[in-house]
């Protein structure tokens, strides 16, 4: 049965990364996760289970660092997880410091934003950029699993508009303007600081209006004065000047975001996505998926044959490719990519670390 609100890979992450387990009494851990569409309960647990093979392999080969604490397995007593939505990461973090949830599960550039202003709070993995002695089944992880995108989405038979924008996202990677984006509004904010933009004002240019969130800086931020800010904006007030159209900022809840499009509220959202390579397998035929699986299987190792086949019998890719395009829309290409990760109270991980001691 489809869910208006699903855990998509936000949830995933947070379960392959944390194995938080009792071992003598079960315990439920909840997670905060801002609300998310387009998944039924049966996607959900595939990709659940799909995403743990992959991210142990990431571990077992030095890519990622979990630093928080687990304790041994009881196979008997499993942890169970329980996902708690939020429409703001405000709400979010209030959750958290109150104890209503024990972790939450965020990009890492809003992780590495969120633990930089608040002293309370730790990031409890940390992913390592992949190298030449990676192995295929990694790598496949981290393109079709692991890793998250960055786009505009738009209603169907508004394909100028998306092609306008593709331009220009283009065009500001190709001439280094994206690059010096990323340094000067995520990078520069793992300080804590976020930097207010201006949008181009053209007169007697058309106008079209883009729904944000201001729930993950510092990609996309609203300042409590209402300023927008973060690396978005910027981005945003680069295609402005590109396309040669104004571009009105429209705040609305995580959960607003699609109800705002098909209303007509607004022209794009902000949105974000599985990842690129998931949909270009979405788009293949049945018979061309079959075959590239039979590739990467012939050119894998024994092991990464069974984590392959295992990854089939759990997953459908094109659907997983699938899963954020609601019916009717289009979306633009990617402009950024990031990995979702848990934070957590230092407080919670000392716990867990005292625990893991007793041992």
């Amino acid at each position: 049965m489809k869910k208006l609100i699903a855990l998509s890979l936000a949830l995933v992450m947070i379960l392959a990364l944390c194995p938080i387990v009792r071992a003598e009494e079960a315990r439920t851990e909840r997670i905060g996760v801002l609300s998310l569409l387009n998944q039924t309960e049966e996607e959900l647990v595939g990709t659940i289970q799909a995403t743990i093979m992959i991210a142990d392999l990431v571990a077992a080969e030095g890519y990622s660092e979990n630093l928080l604490p687990s304790i041994p397995n009881n196979p008997d007593n499993p942890v169970k997880f329980q996902p708690v939505y939020y429409d703001t990461l405000d709400a979010m973090v209030m959750a958290l410091t109150a104890g209503d949830v024990e972790i939450l599960n965020i990009f890492s550039t809003t992780a590495a934003y969120l633990c930089a202003n608040n002293e309370e709070l730790a990031q409890t993995t940390v992913f390592k950029p992949l190298d030449e002695n990676a192995s295929r089944i990694v790598k496949f992880g981290y393109k079709g699993l692991l890793s998250n995108d960055f786009a505009f989405m738009m209603l169907e038979g508004n394909e100028a508009l998306r092609d306008e924008f593709n331009a220009a996202i283009a065009a500001v990677k190709e001439d280094g303007t994206l690059e010096k984006l990323v340094q000067e509004h995520i990078e520069t904010a793992v300080s804590g600081e976020i930097v207010p933009v201006e949008m181009p004002v053209l007169e007697g240019a058309e106008t079209v209006k883009v729904a944000i969130t201001g729930s993950l800086p510092p990609m996309d931020y609203v300042a409590p004065d209402g300023t927008p800010a973060g690396f978005n904006t910027a981005l945003l007030a680069e295609i402005s000047r590109r396309v040669n159209k104004n571009i009105e900022l429209v705040q609305v809840d995580s959960m607003g975001r699609a109800a705002a499009l098909a209303s007509g509220t607004v022209d794009a959202v902000f949105w974000t996505r599985t990842n690129s390579e998931s949909n270009r397998v979405a788009m293949k035929s049945e018979e061309e998926r079959e075959a590239r699986g039979q590739q990467l299987l012939d050119q894998s190792t024994e092991e990464e044959r069974e984590v392959l086949l295992q990854l089939k019998k759990l997953m459908n890719f094109a659907d997983f490719g699938k899963q954020d395009m609601p019916e009717g829309t289009i979306i633009t290409d990617a402009y950024y990519s990031d990995m979702l990760v848990p934070v957590a109270l230092k407080t919670f991980v000392d716990f867990l670390a005292g625990m893991n001691a007793g041992n």
